[in-house]
Parts: structure tokens; sequence; C-alpha cells
């Protein structure tokens, strides 16, 4: 990892105005756990804070922040002609990948991550038999492989930032709940098994469709196969006067 460019890296994405919005709607998880926790008299906890975490933290946040962090890394470098000021230095192009993609992961669990924890804390009156421990875990592996995907994404295509929001919104959001076959491609569903192994609560509460080890192995392999194109697709990138 180079620090220089991860220094940078951070300053892009922290700085802009996307950044205060998805900071607003993890502001939003929390206020609605808050709210929750004012005016509930407490005997549905795991209920409402699984289907809070998991319908406004793994459904919602946690694939627009990798989303949006993901497709601006680098790809959007790449498209305006910015990032031949990058690559023209004497780094590796993979190190150049690899720490933009380390830097991204790390702020999308960042601002994901901490939502959902102050949220299941509040939400459940404390761990909840594991249940917030789970989520937060299970956001960090989503958030991981959603990023790979996306910064992916952002180097074959100017359009990626739509064609992710529609694989959130249409596979992710609807197919996977309609076709179990589909379920196997899904980032979220990867996230959901993980914090249902890790939560002790009850099937009623939270039961994921989808095996532990089919998760983790699917969204290695995801996140793995991604992130090689990605380093590929970048190390072929030509810069005027670059020899051939």
């Amino acid at each position: 990892m180079n620090p220089v460019i991860a220094g940078i890296t951070l300053r892009q994405l922290l700085s802009r105005r996307r950044t205060i919005l998805l900071l607003l709607l993890g502001g939003v998880l929390v206020l609605v756990a808050l709210i929750y926790r004012l005016a509930g008299d407490g005997r549905d906890d795991l209920d409402f804070t699984s289907g809070l975490l998991d319908n406004l933290g793994l459904a919602a946040l946690m694939p627009l922040v990798a989303l949006l962090f993901g497709t601006s890394t680098i790809g959007s470098e790449v498209e305006d002609g910015t990032a031949v000021f990058l690559l023209a230095k004497p780094v590796s192009r993979w190190t150049i990948l690899l720490t933009k993609l380390f830097v991204a992961v790390g702020c999308s669990i960042l601002i994901t991550g901490v939502p959902i924890l102050l949220a299941g804390l509040i939400a459940a009156g404390g761990s909840g038999d594991g249940l917030v421990v789970g989520f937060t875990l299970a956001a960090a592996f989503g958030s991981a492989v959603y990023c790979a995907l996306f910064v992916f994404l952002s180097l074959v295509t100017g359009r990626s930032l739509v064609i992710g929001l529609g694989y959130v919104l249409i596979w992710e959001g609807v197919l996977a709940g309609i076709f179990a076959g589909t379920r196997t491609f899904s980032v979220r569903q990867y996230s959901l098994s993980l914090a249902d192994a890790i939560a002790e609560v009850p099937s009623s509460v939270l039961d994921a469709p989808l095996g532990l080890t089919t998760a983790l192995v699917m969204g290695v392999v995801v996140a793995g196969i991604a992130t090689l194109l990605a380093g590929r697709r970048l190390v072929n990138v030509e810069i005027a006067g670059e020899a051939t």
C-alpha cells in the first residue's frame, strides 16, 4: 500500500458532498432506533432491531455507501482523464488499485458499520444476543465485497453508478427476494448469512436463506475475481506518450 496515494484518496472520498449525505443517511438509522427506544415497550426489541438493521442497514446504507465510494475512488479519474497524473508516476498500477480499494473499503466500513452498531445497541437495548455484533461484522464483510465489485465496474463502464444502482435495487431488492437461485449472487444475502451465524437468536427473528459456507466462499470469490479483473483493466489503460 502506498501511503501518499492513500492520503490523497482519503481526502478525495471524504471531501465530497455525497459523504455528508451518507452520514445523514446513517444518522437516520440511528434516529429511528432512538425513536423506537423512547416510544417502544421493549417486548419486540430483537424483531425490530433485526428488521431495522437488515432493511435500512444492509439493504440500503451498506450498498449505497460502497457504490459511491467504489465507483469514485479511481473509475471517475480514469473517465475524466485526471488519472493520467497518477498512472504516469513510477508506482505499480496494482499498488495504486489495491491502495485505493483499501481506502474505499475502510471508509465504507466506517460510515456503514458505526451507524449500524449504534442503532443496534440503542434499539436492542444492548448486544441483542449477538445480533448487533453480527450485523456490524456482516456490514464490514458486505462493504468489502461491494467495493471490490463497484471498483471493477467503474473501470469498465462510464455508467457504473447507474448499473450498480440497478443491481442493488433490481437484482438484490426484487429478484433475490423472489427467486431462490439469484440469492447465490447477492452480496446482501452473503452479509445476512454471516449476521445469522453470529447472532444467537431464534429463526423467527433472523433466518438467512443461504448457508454460511456458501455465503463466505461466494463473497470471497466475487471480491477476488472483481479485484483481479479490475487490476488487469487498470494495467491495460494507456496514457498519452506511454510506450506500447
